[in-house]
């Protein structure tokens, strides 16, 4: 099936199903071959893999001839379980990084700066509103921000 994947669609007489499948011996009747071997196939791969399968058995005269299989990949909407913006704790925190718009950026790093526990980022003598300039620097950096993720939760932020 996947040497057409670029067409979505295959079609294979049933005599040379049963020899690649080696059931030549076995299923001579056309519904039973479509019963245990076509039917159950077409049901776990439309459950398992990200294509949907449709078949049809194409008849000559009275007797089926040929398999013709319509194939096509799953909407990756539908395939998609989560949010991708969706911080995972499994992650490494690098690839986590939030994507804050200027105004959280400036109303989080104010916060931030009045926070005791971030007292030790302060350099001496420096003023509240200079450490939030650093604040929203390092909130603005992937490298840096990851540090400050558990004093955004505690000021209330959702990724």
């Amino acid at each position: 099936m996947m040497q057409f994947k670029s067409t979505g669609y295959c079609n294979i007489p049933l005599k040379e199903l049963r020899k690649i499948l080696s059931l030549e011996s076995l299923y001579s009747n056309a519904a039973d071959l479509k019963r245990r071997v076509i039917d159950a196939a077409c049901t776990e791969i439309n459950e398992k893999s990200p294509y949907t399968v449709k078949y049809e058995l194409i008849k000559k005269g009275n007797k089926f001839h040929s398999l013709e299989l319509k194939f096509k990949k799953k909407n990756a909407e539908k395939e998609q379980l989560r949010c991708p913006d969706t911080i995972d704790m499994f992650e490494e925190q690098k690839n986590n990084f939030l994507k804050l718009s200027d105004a959280q950026v400036d109303s989080f790093g104010n916060q931030l700066s009045e926070l005791s526990e971030l007292s030790y980022l302060a350099r001496e003598g420096e003023s509240y509103k200079d450490l939030a300039l650093r604040l929203k620097t390092m909130l603005r950096d992937p490298d840096q921000q990851p540090q400050l993720l558990p004093y955004l939760k505690k000021l209330g932020f959702k990724p």
